[in-house]
């Protein structure tokens, strides 16, 4: 089903869905939520519209037919970001420009001209996905600030003005973005606390999507930049470490190992768990030492072994160091 979105802002997006699909609806001051559980699925959108020209949209469910939303456009720009956390979505920027977004995919769109931009949603099940949009006329936010500054591409964008091509960026999205779309996801926020809440952490997306375009563009695509992909392969090397004590573990054979880079380990540790590498090695291993004490079918010697240590004097210090005792005064209590 195609759905024409004539009026470019949350309450407009609403509005078309109703009318065409006969959805429940609510509103609650800036809050507008739409339940749709006829003909093309079980969805649920929730959008937010602020003050500033822009409006925040999540939406989330199952699609079971296809789905087309057809924004015309006006003589404004309008700016557009969108966060796949599951799913996919087909954006046709013009007749002959259509790019698709996936799994931990974000983009930056703004389409010359004023030509339509037709969205599609796929039949697929647990889509989840974040929609910003900017509509440039009414954004207030100071370009020229040192505190918001932008790529200039971005800026023109905001600022209005005319577009000789169209803007298209897309990357998969940093932790960073993940974090701060997981704490909107699960704010427990209420009321206006909620609303400055989510203005805040909307632009902060906007600024973190902006800063990726930024360094990607002058720097190239870096594979050392920690991604919300990278988060399972960072909790397989804490893994395989935990499986390989015994042996002599150093960043470079883990990130052999598992397929990733040095740089990309280190930073993930810090990110994921707060810890450098050779701490959480340390960690990993006394606290497998304690398990084996108290399991008692090791001697101290034997334990210090197969927890990597090659001195049991290192053994016994690290030990008492982390507990508060020596490995033998432990065992023996």
């Amino acid at each position: 089903m195609k759905i024409k979105i004539e009026k470019n802002n949350a309450l407009g997006l609403h509005t078309a869905l109703n009318q065409n699909l006969h959805t429940i609806d609510s509103k609650r001051g800036f809050e507008l939520k739409t339940q749709i559980t006829n003909g093309i699925g079980d969805l649920n959108l929730i959008s937010y519209e602020f003050d500033k020209g822009f409006n925040f949209n999540i939406l989330k469910g199952d699609i079971s037919s296809l789905l087309e939303l057809d924004f015309e456009e006006d003589k404004n720009n309008y700016l557009r970001f969108f966060f796949v956390r599951k799913g996919e979505l087909i954006h046709n920027v013009s007749p002959n420009i259509r790019y698709r977004l996936t799994d931990n995919f974000s983009c930056m769109v703004a389409a010359k001209g004023g030509e339509n931009q037709l969205f599609t949603f796929p039949v697929q099940n647990d889509i989840e996905l974040l929609f910003l949009q900017v509509e440039t006329q009414s954004f207030s936010i100071d370009l020229k600030s040192d505190f918001f500054s932008l790529p200039k591409q971005i800026g023109n964008v905001l600022m209005n003005k005319k577009m000789d091509d169209h803007f298209i960026y897309h990357s998969l999205y940093t932790l960073d973005i993940s974090e701060t779309i997981s704490e909107i996801i699960n704010t427990e926020k209420e009321g206006m606390v909620k609303r400055f809440f989510l203005e805040s952490k909307a632009l902060e997306l906007l600024w973190l999507q902006s800063e990726q375009f930024d360094k990607e563009t002058s720097e190239g695509y870096s594979k050392k930049v920690l991604r919300k992909q990278d988060v399972p392969v960072i909790k397989k090397a804490k893994e395989y470490i935990h499986n390989n004590l015994e042996k002599k573990l150093t960043l470079s054979l883990i990130s052999r190992e598992i397929g990733t880079n040095e740089t990309k380990l280190k930073t993930g540790f810090r990110k994921l768990y707060g810890k450098t590498f050779t701490d959480i090695i340390r960690l990993e291993r006394l606290n497998k030492a304690k398990a084996l004490i108290d399991d008692g079918d090791l001697s101290i010697k034997e334990i210090a072994n197969f927890c990597g240590y090659k001195s049991t004097s290192m053994f016994s210090t690290r030990f008492k160091q982390r507990f508060g005792t020596t490995p033998g005064k432990y065992k023996n209590s």
